[in-house]
Formats: C-alpha cells, sequence, structure tokens
C-alpha cells in the first residue's frame, strides 16, 4: 500500500521558505492531476511523454484552419505546461527524481518549444504574406528560451542557497564523475541538452558573475542576492508558462502578430527591468544591512 499523498513533497523548496511564483495561477488542476497519478503506476517518464504529446498535437491543430481546432490546440498546449509541472511534483512525491528525469523534460519541452514556434511562424506567414515571418517566429523562440533559462537560473540558486536540494545544476557541463557514475544513456541526453542550453546557462552565469561581484562582499552579499524573494516574483513572469499562456491567447484569437510584439518588446523590457530591479534592490538591501 502507497503512503499517503503529500503535497509538501511535492515542492520544489520548503513550505516555510519560499516566494509567490507567478507560474502558479497558471497550473490550474496540477495538484489534483499529481495526487490522482501518485496512487496510480504512472511514473514521471510517463507524464513527461504525455506532456510532449500534448505539446505536439496541439502545434498540428494551431496550422490546421478553423475556430474549434485553435481552441482544442490551446486547451492542450496550456495542459502541456500544467503536465510540466506535474511531472516534477510526482517524481518528488514518489521519490524518483533522477538526472535522467530532468534531461528528459527540458529536452521534450525544446522539441515542444520548436513545434509550438513553427506553427506560430506559419500563421505569422499567412498574416503578412512574408518570409519575414519564419526570421521574426525564430527570434521569438530564442527569447521564450532566453527568459525561461533567465527565471529558471536564479531559482535553481535560490533552491540551492536555502538549502535544499535538487536535480538541476547551474551549470551542466559534464564532469568526471558524471562519465563514472551516471550510465551512459543519461550522458547522452546530458550531451543533448548543453548543446541546446548550455550556451543559455553561461551566458545568465557570466552576467550572474559580473553583477555579483560590483557588490559590496560581505558574509551577507550572496544570500541577499540568491534569496531576493520579491525579485524571484517579478523573474517568474518571464518562465515559460507566461509564453504558452500568451500563444494560446493568440491562437484563439488568431493574433499571432500581438504575440510576436509582446515578446520581442514587451518581455525583452521586462527581462532588462528585471536585471536592474535585482540589482538595485540587492545593492540597497546591503547598504540597509551596513
Amino acid at each position: 500500500m502507497k503512503n499517503k499523498f503529500s503535497y509538501e513533497k511535492t515542492l520544489k523548496t520548503d513550505p516555510g521558505n519560499t516566494f509567490v511564483n507567478l507560474q502558479q495561477y497558471l497550473f490550474i488542476t496540477s495538484k489534483q492531476i499529481t495526487k490522482f497519478f501518485y496512487y496510480t503506476n504512472i511514473t514521471p517518464h510517463q507524464v513527461i511523454f504525455l506532456s510532449m504529446v500534448f505539446g505536439l498535437t496541439a502545434s498540428v491543430l494551431f496550422v490546421i484552419p478553423g475556430k474549434y481546432y485553435a481552441v482544442g490546440g490551446a486547451l492542450l498546449l496550456f495542459y502541456k505546461n500544467v503536465l510540466d509541472k506535474v511531472d516534477g511534483s510526482l517524481a518528488r512525491a514518489k521519490g524518483l527524481d533522477s538526472r535522467r528525469g530532468r534531461f528528459y523534460d527540458s529536452i521534450s519541452d525544446f522539441i515542444v518549444t520548436l513545434a509550438s514556434f513553427a506553427a506560430v511562424s506559419y500563421n505569422l506567414y499567412l498574416l503578412w504574406d512574408s518570409y519575414l515571418a519564419f526570421a521574426a517566429g525564430f527570434a521569438a523562440m530564442i527569447f521564450s528560451m532566453l527568459h525561461c533559462s533567465y527565471f529558471i537560473y536564479y531559482q535553481v540558486s535560490f533552491i540551492r542557497s536555502s538549502g535544499k536540494g535538487t536535480q538541476n545544476r547551474l551549470l551542466e557541463n559534464i564532469t568526471d564523475e558524471d562519465i563514472a557514475l551516471q550510465d551512459s544513456w543519461t550522458t547522452f541526453l546530458q550531451r543533448i541538452f548543453q548543446v541546446i542550453y548550455g550556451w543559455q546557462d553561461l551566458l545568465f552565469y557570466k552576467l550572474d558573475t559580473y553583477l555579483l561581484n560590483r557588490l559590496p562582499q560581505n558574509a551577507e552579499t550572496k544570500k541577499i542576492w540568491y534569496e531576493n524573494k520579491p525579485f524571484l516574483t517579478f523573474a517568474s513572469s518571464l518562465s515559460i508558462g507566461t509564453h504558452i499562456f500568451l500563444i494560446c491567447i493568440a491562437a484563439i484569437t488568431g493574433r499571432y502578430d500581438y504575440y510576436i510584439f509582446v515578446n520581442l518588446i514587451l518581455m525583452n523590457l521586462l527581462l532588462i527591468l528585471s536585471v536592474v530591479y535585482h540589482y538595485r534592490s540587492a545593492l540597497n538591501n546591503l547598504k540597509t544591512k551596513n
């Protein structure tokens, strides 16, 4: 008989030491789905696969003319995002979180992202009657990934700084220890992850190091920098769930051009504001401490 479902075990952070993640308002029914799956033989890897199927099916529906296809695709893509939350929660609840699952999840996310933005680009092409639509769609995909990687970088930094364990690393460079302890398939997935996301993680690592080194250095600096909860709430608006929600709206309304504007202009402004706010708030907090 399975142990009783514990919601606290599904959380990435300790209940008493967390921040308001705006994405939680998009994870409708994720808790209930996780609890249902917990009492079945369904594994986190199967949830990842189901999430990918939802996302790919949604992308196909987006390119079929018709309002009902667009609405159906939007629902599937929205719940692809919900299942993205469920797989990690289920893994933690069942004690099945693993390095392999970490890479499966991220790689499947990229596959769906690629398919989704191909559908966005195709619909933009129908609106603009120009091949520039595909360049705009590709740029929007790259920026959506950067926005997400930025938030994840600081979410992982917060988790590690608060003492909570996580399968995620800030940089997923393959080490001798990885080669010695991991099976070859997990290492292969790690190499694929590196190709897709490694440059993004390195970019934010360098930005983070540069900004951190410009702050007054004392015993409190790293704690204030990495455990800045208002900043983390601000940055959570940049996660991929926001982009998925906006794409769903664009599909239902048929205005993919509005989404491209929000992605390329407004979301990038939000990213810049987030970087500035993080640095300025940390600097003010350090001055107050001193």
